[in-house]
């Protein structure tokens, strides 16, 4: 039916076939033997399918490849909205199907209806039937599939929470309990010539443990930063998001500074979103990957401002089954996030943007992951450089399939494997670095082979990957060679560990959940060069890493290392997975050029400098429309 069709359909509408479905519960999910009662409160929003999305990646191509004669020619928040956004008629179609279901307030934005009903409204209005369901000590309430209205198939593109069952987490390690260290300030030892701090944590009153831990200036040594001077003046800005109701704190930051001798920085909460809490306790536990992010970029960026993004809930949970209120927690991060960042304007966007948080990416929704992916595609063609962590667990840690849980299967990560992110793996040991063993990377099922980096992958698969490795997965089909390739770069991650401050405890972290937080601090340095040479932002970066960067000085291949995993153990914290695939002789091997545990290797910041200041920007116009046929073979299918 056309999108006119809402104007003749009947108050009793016709439900077309089921709009999403889950063939199976994700791994480690069951039906709780709780009931939820119909008069629970439940919050969904309505995400309207984006107009003339198929035309986005090749608007991304040409606006972030050098050489394109639209290089640097971004886009604003009015262009995005004519390009992309649904409109009013679909607004409309929408909330007139609530009222008619008898659901008033409903609030549309940013392509989004937002509404509050009950759990037996809503499994009346969607056709379905909510339910509790448990993983652990996590519940959620959550439907196993549902429908919308005939007229409404192709309007809606999703509604959440619904099938999005999901365990988002941190993607980062710390290797000893912050019980175990004490809250007394460290003392520091620099060792200059092996690039580490050692670093005196008292535990008691008359015992102390020393570590090896790499500072801020040993970063910067090891990635050629030197003593690069920003000119804050000149507009370059980063930021990150915080989930799982975490907050950075200032007073930890302010003891991280102290420690290495950094003054004190620009740093400050850019929004609060979907119920988000900047909750400054100096006790809590909730700060740690917040703590991680901030105090990571805080020792690189030399004064820029710093921003956090703090969205609400945990992605979601049902805080009390006696007194349900699903307004805080009911809506998974990931979507509200990015939607709430495309309805801002340029003037406050920051211009790099990274995020350690991801989901096996069989545990999101197809659909869902396919959405925000393409929000991170529109963030590239406003400018906006955004990073994630590839993840903490190697090849796989469930390592099951999502139709039965029966099949075996790596297991890539989300929101690294979406093609319009730069995903950033983890090394370790610095002089020679080599890959961190629990590195995630690998091939998506959900995305297919970028365009950007076809050829990388594709030489990877035909010269370095070991054949008798490469026919054992392909034949028992625990990876898909024709997916999206993670991660793209790599920074370190442990060994030696990272200092963080995390409630006035000095403690060893790390992870890829710091490999990201380094490599945006990198970008955005290099942002502050090309705004001083009046050139534009980078935006979206991987077109430039493939077609530039790799296989040069900018970069420093990782060729030593590997990635293990799906041995029944998740790597990041040690723990037995009870079920969990087990697939003998499972790992990523660091290799020459592009490889799925480093990508194409960690950032020399100096070489990188003079690379993107040679790219300039294209000569083209910018501006909507771009006249057609938009001019040259920039496309990721060679043409417009």
């Amino acid at each position: 039916m056309g999108r006119i069709a809402y104007l003749l359909a009947s108050a009793l509408p016709a439900y077309a076939a089921v709009h999403e479905q889950l063939s199976a519960l994700p791994f480690g999910w069951a039906p709780s033997t709780a009931s939820v009662a119909d008069g629970q409160r439940l919050d969904l929003s309505v995400a309207l399918q984006y107009q003339g999305i198929d035309s986005l990646e090749a608007k991304l191509a040409y606006v972030s490849t050098p050489g394109s004669p639209g290089y640097g020619k971004y886009i604003d928040l009015d262009q995005q909205n004519a390009m992309f956004g649904a409109g009013q008629e679909c607004e409309d179609s929408v909330t007139s199907w609530l009222s008619s279901a008898g659901i008033s307030g409903a609030v549309a934005k940013g392509g989004v209806v937002s509404f509050t009903t009950t759990v037996g409204q809503a499994n009346k209005l969607l056709n379905t039937t909510f339910g509790l369901y448990t993983n652990g000590a996590m519940t959620k309430l959550r439907t196993m599939s549902y429908s919308v209205p005939d007229h409404l198939s192709d309007v809606v593109d999703l509604i959440s929470p619904t099938t999005y069952f999901g365990n988002t987490k941190a993607q980062n390690v710390i290797p000893l309990s912050a019980t175990a260290m004490g809250k007394k300030s460290p003392t520091k030892r620099q060792e200059s010539a092996s690039c580490q701090t050692s670093v005196t944590i008292p535990i008691t009153a008359n015992t102390s443990r020393t570590y090896s831990l790499l500072s801020p200036l040993c970063l910067k040594q090891l990635y050629n930063i030197g003593d690069y001077s920003v000119d804050v003046a000149a507009g370059s800005t980063i930021a990150f998001g915080s989930f799982l109701n975490e907050s950075a704190s200032y007073s930890d930051l302010a003891q991280f500074e102290q420690i290495f001798g950094i003054p004190s920085q620009n740093f400050s909460v850019k929004a609060l979103i979907n119920g988000g809490v900047d909750n400054q306790n100096a006790t809590t536990e909730l700060d740690g990957e917040a703590n991680l992010d901030v105090q990571n970029i805080i020792g690189l960026v030399d004064g820029l401002p710093v921003y956090e993004y703090i969205t609400g809930g945990l992605a979601p949970i049902v805080p009390d089954l006696l007194e349900p209120n699903m307004s805080v927690a009911s809506n998974e991060p990931y979507l509200e996030y990015y939607t709430y960042l495309l309805s801002q304007p340029n003037s406050n966007l920051p211009y790099v943007i990274t995020n350690s948080y991801g989901d096996h990416e069989n545990t999101v929704p197809e659909r869902y992951a396919k959405r925000v992916c393409n929000q991170i595609g529109m963030m590239g063609l406003r400018g906006r450089t955004v990073l994630e962590s590839s993840g903490d667990e190697g090849v796989g840690a469930v390592c099951r399939d999502n139709v039965d849980n029966m099949q075996p299967q790596f297991t890539p990560q989300f929101p690294g494997t979406c093609p319009y992110v730069t995903a950033v793996g983890g090394t370790q040991f610095v002089d020679p670095e080599q890959a961190w063993n629990a590195s995630s990377g690998g091939f998506s099922f959900y995305f297919p082979t970028a365009w950007y980096q076809k050829n990388a992958v594709n030489t990877y698969l035909n010269k370095y990957i070991n054949p008798v490795a490469k026919t054992y997965y392909s034949s028992n089909n625990y990876t898909d060679f024709a997916g999206r390739g993670f991660p793209d770069i790599s920074a370190h991650s442990l060994y030696p560990d990272y200092l963080t401050v995390i409630g006035g405890e000095a403690q060893p972290n790390g992870g890829t959940s710091a490999a990201s937080p380094v490599v945006a601090a990198i970008m955005a340095l290099l942002n502050d060069a090309r705004f001083r040479a009046g050139q534009p932002a980078l935006g979206f970066v991987n077109p430039l890493l493939y077609s530039k960067a790799a296989g040069t000085s900018s970069l420093n291949d990782i060729t030593l290392g590997a990635a293990l995993g799906c041995q029944g153990v998740d790597l990041q914290n040690g723990i037995v997975i009870a079920g969990a695939g087990i697939i003998p002789y499972a790992t990523w091997n660091a290799t020459v050029g592009w490889d799925p545990v480093t990508g194409l290797g960690t950032p020399n910041f100096q070489n990188l400098k003079n690379l993107v200041l040679s790219v300039g920007a294209g000569a083209g116009h910018g501006g909507l429309p771009w006249s057609g046929p938009w001019g040259g073979n920039w496309g990721p299918n060679g043409g417009w």
